[in-house]
């Protein structure tokens, strides 16, 4: 970290030294001698990363340096700020605004902190020379790697959770390439500590291997891949002699000798070489010699991009082990094959084990640490440390890292220094945190890791640096959106270990509900709710927390703001849980907050990245308004959920290097500042509302390199079809969605600009992944929506309200599209109008969801009939569409359908071509007296939902008996019901039963005794219980809500196998029945809501506690509001 840093402020000393201002202000002397000490000091810096492992006090000098380097930082930001302030009123006024009092007072204070920075870096500097540090910088730094080095030993007799992956790779060696006339190359990828090693060790020493291949060579390669070192350890491992060969030719001759003609299998391992060259010079070597068929090369490796430099078969990626296989691993190491398993060892021995993440390094590790100890106190200890904090025994005397941390810190090291700033700024997030990838983007940003490089922009910076984590699995679990894009991603809790154990004190995660201190030192700062148990509570025990439960707010606020004000140089602050107040801290990079109190905000001069969650009144919005335009080096704002937000500040376009403006609670905003194409460096902006004024129309847009998702409201203001023009959005090829919505009702200005033209004028970029439109009042649509090249990349279409247009687009021939919504259109019989070509081509080939709304008049999905369509459908959503016919659709697993008047041609035209549902919900029908007889057919049917059936009055068995694959039935205010009929007895899978607002029904089935799957029932909204709930007899859940009964019934304690009763918004009950004492295997009672109920299960005081005190967990809550239903 300290390297990185260094390089940064002093590439901004050397920038600040050459501006004249250093001199105006008197500081040039100090700039000089600063840069002096900072050469000399980062001339050892890497030699004194290597001994901090060893050495607090080289560590603790790390720490101060680190903490200078800081104060530095924001000095010369300031400098920066302020010098381009003074540059833009040189061009405006005369010099004499040097003499503004401001000024005269800023050059005092620069002064003074000049001179004492110069003198705490002048002390370090001499500091350092009591530690020996050796100078010598590399970009990538080595440490004594003798721990590193491997041979084909097994060293590991008995190896767990790895036999599929071995046979595996016998597959690949013994049959897949074994006559392949090419020199075959296979990887084992995977990050430090999962045992790549060990893996291969068992391959090469399995006994089909040694039978298969005429030589097996083995050469531990580490970080120098150098070719001639390795082609001596290969006629070393052939020979078992010393080679003494000094040349490269007569290495070769030598290595081509050996190998000429065998079948030979080499491995390499520990490879982390990149360089294309090197590996080709190698590997023509090797081709040269003229081998057997089926020779083939092993690498180990933990980086993808050796295996893409290799050019090889596709790599073998290896996995973390499984919880059983971990286990016996750990149990191997700890208890050994004659020590006693005691339970309480065993107990805290699995949560150790969960600690590991299926690392097998860090399982031996700690399962090793343990062997013969039987005290318990030793065994929790090993528990709630950090793994960092863990020592083996054979580093207690030397002090180093256990060998976990250092097989880690080999992935560390290897990286650049860029790369670690960006690494390591991760241990602010909490473990197992899903973290947005633009969102930490952004923030790299704002804290100068990464800058634009020649001619690319600082975002794909950031995501080539993103990537190369990923590839070296700093970063893993990454999600991608509906687009394919990597929106989230998650840190291994090893490599999060690593982040903090880097971090230290610069980096803490506060957690409300535990009270320790803030130490000074801290530069990144995260809040958090404790939402978590306390064990795993107890393994992060570096995180602090500002926040005593027992505290008013108002105490925990003050207390918390004092702390951070005590804060040398606090850079980031992030409250994801919005419980904390506003940090006034003037040297804040990155902020997220919550706060309504806005009026710190334009003191963080140096802020660069700003989110906001809140919702805003008028003054909280002027303050915000007011303060963001004073904020110079701002660029990226978000807001967040900002409800009741009307619009963003007239100055914003003062703020030159704003870059992302994203506002979510989007509806409420009403006006864009004007001019907004000012902002040159501007990439996201995701809502742009089409305004009156001059400079709020479209034509802002035209020199913006917009990307991410756009949003334009209000286009019937558009003046003229020159102003849709001029937002020139076909050049924007970082755009991904593009949603265009008209209002309402047209003002006198736009309204004669014809919406066909406008939209004519709005042609996206071709590579456009979502497109909605919604309120289009044209009837026609433009040739560009017509054509399938434009359209071709659309993953989602969503047309809403367009209620004149009677055409839509080529929809079926999108050979991408995954989700479409059409609605209240009314014109429109048919989805895809298009004519098909041979019974080859199918229509909506990769449709995944479909949603209709409000089509009156939509009869079928294609104009033309008999075209094979919708191969992938899974989803299918209708609402208030009767009329509409499906052919059989085989693959569509769930239906949603709301307002269906013609019940009977629904079911035939649409329900009875779905053979293969799972899921079936219906609601608001008419006219149905029984359930439909279609539904008997679907057999595959798992969940089915009917609510606010009109007139359905019982179940019939015939259709009950077909659904022999239920397993949940929700039946919801269907007020004539009632009966379920003898058919229940047929859903013999069924697991949980709703009922709610039914209040006819108030018996249920004589045969309740056959749903022997039958474990959770919820009834809600009714007057009593329906009787027949007491014959289930694998209940274990009960739930009963809002209901109006006065009691329960008796019969309550017949229900002998129920685990859990919940009670909830029963104002009415006043009493339990003493038969609820009978009930032995309950083991949880929750009452929420129930004023009278409470009282009389007090502990001990109740009247009816007598009958429940048997029961262990026992929850009494009041509400004062009802729960509506």
């Amino acid at each position: 970290m300290a390297e990185a840093l260094l390089g940064t402020v002093n590439q901004n000393l050397q920038s600040f030294g050459q501006d004249q201002l250093a001199t105006f202000w008197g500081v040039h002397q100090q700039t000089q001698k600063l840069s002096s000490n900072l050469t000399a000091i980062r001339a050892v810096l890497r030699d004194a990363e290597r001994k901090q492992i060893t050495s607090y006090a080289v560590k603790d000098w790390l720490q101060k340096l680190t903490d200078a380097a800081y104060v530095l930082d924001d000095i010369l930001d300031e400098c920066s700020i302020h010098s381009t302030k003074l540059n833009f009123d040189d061009a405006h006024t005369s010099c004499l605004t040097r003499l503004h009092p401001k000024d005269i007072l800023f050059r005092f204070n620069i002064g003074k902190r000049m001179k004492d920075i110069t003198q705490r870096f002048q002390d370090i500097h001499e500091e350092r020379s009591m530690f020996n540090l050796v100078p010598g910088v590399t970009e990538v730094q080595t440490i004594d790697d003798n721990w590193r080095q491997t041979s084909s030993d097994i060293t590991e007799p008995v190896v767990y959770g790895r036999d599929q992956d071995r046979d595996q790779i016998l597959k690949f060696l013994l049959e897949e390439v074994s006559d392949s006339e090419d020199l075959s190359i296979y990887p084992i990828v995977g990050m430090g500590g999962l045992g790549k090693t060990t893996l291969a060790k068992q391959v090469f020493n399995d006994n089909r291997v040694c039978k298969h291949f005429d030589l097996t060579i083995w050469v531990c390669v580490s970080d120098d891949f150098n070719t001639m070192t390795i082609l001596r350890s290969i006629i070393e491992c052939i020979t078992g002699q010393k080679s003494k060969l000094k040349s490269l030719e007569a290495i070769w001759k030598k290595v081509e000798e050996v190998l000429h003609g065998m079948k030979y299998l080499l491995v390499l391992d520990d490879v982390w070489n990149e360089d294309q060259e090197k590996w080709k010079q190698l590997k023509g070597k090797l081709q040269c010699a003229r081998a057997a068929k089926g020779a083939t090369i092993l690498v180990t490796t933990r980086l993808e991009e050796v295996a893409s430099t290799m050019q090889t078969h596709p790599a073998y990626h290896l996995k973390e082990l499984l919880g059983d296989d971990s286990w016996s691993l750990f149990k191997h190491h700890a208890f050994g094959p004659n020590r006693e398993e005691t339970e309480e060892l065993v107990s805290i021995g699995k949560e150790i084990v969960t600690k590991c993440i299926g690392s097998p390094l860090a399982i031996k590790t700690l399962g090793s640490l343990l062997r013969d100890e039987s005290d318990v106190k030793l065994w929790q200890n090993v528990k709630e440390s950090e793994i960092w904090h863990i020592r083996e025994e054979s580093s207690f005397a030397t002090g180093e890292e256990n060998s976990i941390m250092r097989a880690l810190k080999l992935s560390y090291f290897n990286l650049e220094l860029s790369l670690r700033r960006c690494f390591s700024f991760c241990a602010i997030f909490p473990k197992d945190l899903e973290i947005d990838k633009e969102e930490l983007i952004h923030l790299w940003m704002a804290n100068g890791f990464i800058e634009s490089e020649r001619n690319i922009d600082v975002e794909d910076v950031g995501n080539k640096v993103w990537n190369k984590l990923y590839r070296r699995s700093f970063f893993q679990e990454a999600k991608c959106d509906e687009f394919g894009m990597i929106k989230s991603f998650k840190m291994h809790d090893l490599f999060h270990d690593l982040a903090q154990s880097i971090m230290g004190e610069e980096c803490v995660v506060v957690v409300k509900g535990r009270l320790t201190t803030l130490s000074t030192k801290v530069h990144y700062s995260s809040l958090f709710n404790s939402g978590e148990s306390d064990d795993m509570t107890a393994q992060r025990v570096h995180y602090s927390s500002l926040f005593n439960s027992g505290e008013s707010d108002d105490m925990t606020a003050q207390r918390f703001m004092t702390a951070l004000k005590k804060v040398e140089s606090l850079r980031t602050f992030l409250d994801y849980e919005g419980i904390g107040p506003m940090p006034s801290n003037p040297c804040l990079r990155a902020l997220q907050t919550s706060s309504s109190l806005l009026s710190p905000l334009k003191d963080l001069t140096l802020l660069r990245y700003l989110s906001l969650s809140l919702t805003f009144n008028r003054s909280s919005e002027e303050n915000l308004n007011n303060s963001i335009c004073q904020l110079p080096k701002l660029q990226t704002l978000k807001l967040c959920n900002c409800h009741q937000f009307h619009g963003l500040p007239k100055n914003l376009t003062r703020l030159e290097d704003l870059r992302h403006i994203v506002i979510n609670g989007r509806d409420s905003i009403q006006e864009m500042p004007s001019n907004i194409g000012k902002l040159r460096q501007l990439r996201t902006l995701n809502i742009f509302v089409v305004g009156l004024k001059p400079g709020c129309g479209l034509a802002e847009l035209h020199s913006l390199k917009l990307g991410g998702t756009l949003r334009i409201r209000g286009l019937e203001n558009i003046p003229n079809e020159w102003d849709a023009k001029e937002a020139n959005l076909m050049t924007k090829k970082e755009l991904n969605r593009l949603h265009l919505s008209w209002g309402g009702s047209a003002n006198s200005e736009g309204s004669n600009v014809s919406a066909e033209k406008v939209l004519e004028a709005l042609q996206p970029p071709s590579t456009l992944k979502s497109f909605e439109m919604r309120g289009y009042r044209g009837r026609q649509l433009s040739h560009w929506m017509r054509s399938v090249v434009v359209l071709r990349d659309l993953v989602e279409v969503n047309l809403l309200d367009c209620d004149n247009c009677d055409e839509l687009p080529p929809l079926g021939k999108l050979p991408l599209l995954k989700r479409l919504e059409v609605s209240g259109m009314k014109n429109v019989k048919w989805i895809d109008g298009e004519t098909y070509d041979g019974v080859e081509e199918k229509a909506f080939p990769s449709l995944e969801k479909l949603t209709m709304r409000n089509l009156p008049n939509l009869e079928r999905m294609l104009r033309e009939e008999g075209v094979e369509m919708l191969p992938r459908l899974s989803e299918l959503r209708i609402f208030c569409v009767s009329n509409l016919k499906f052919p059989r659709l085989s693959s569509v697993e769930k239906l949603v359908a709301v307002s269906i008047d013609e019940v009977a041609s629904f079911m035939e035209g649409v329900v009875g071509n779905l053979p293969s549902l799972k899921t079936l919900e219906i609601q608001s029908v008419k006219g149905a007296v029984v359930l439909p007889n279609q539904l008997r057919g679907l057999d595959a049917l798992q969940e089915l939902c009917i609510g606010d059936w009109q007139d359905v009055e019982y179940f019939t068995e015939h259709v009950l008996e077909g659904l022999t694959s239920l397993r949940t039935l929700s039946i919801n205010y269907c007020k004539k019901l009632k009966s379920l009929s003898e058919g229940v007895q047929h859903l013999a899978c069924l697991e949980s039963l709703t009922i709610s607002g039914c209040p006819e029904l108030m018996n249920l089935s004589s045969n309740m005794s056959q749903l022997t799957t039958l474990w959770t029932v919820s009834i809600k909204v009714c007057s009593r219980l329906p009787y027949g709930l007491q014959h289930v007899p694998s209940l274990r859940t009960l739930d009963i809500t809002s209901c109006k009964c006065t009691s329960l019934p008796d019969w309550v304690g017949d229900m002998t196998s129920l685990q859990k009763l919940s009670i909830r918004f029963c104002r009415e009950l006043r009493s339990l029945p003493n038969s609820i004492q009978h009930l032995t295997n309950l083991s949880h009672l929750s009452i929420h809501g129930c004023p009278r109920l409470k009282k009389r299960c007090r502990r001990e005081t109740g009247e009816d506690w007598q009958y429940i005190k048997h029961i262990p967990k026992i929850e009494l809550f009041h509400c004062e509001t009802d729960l509506l239903w």
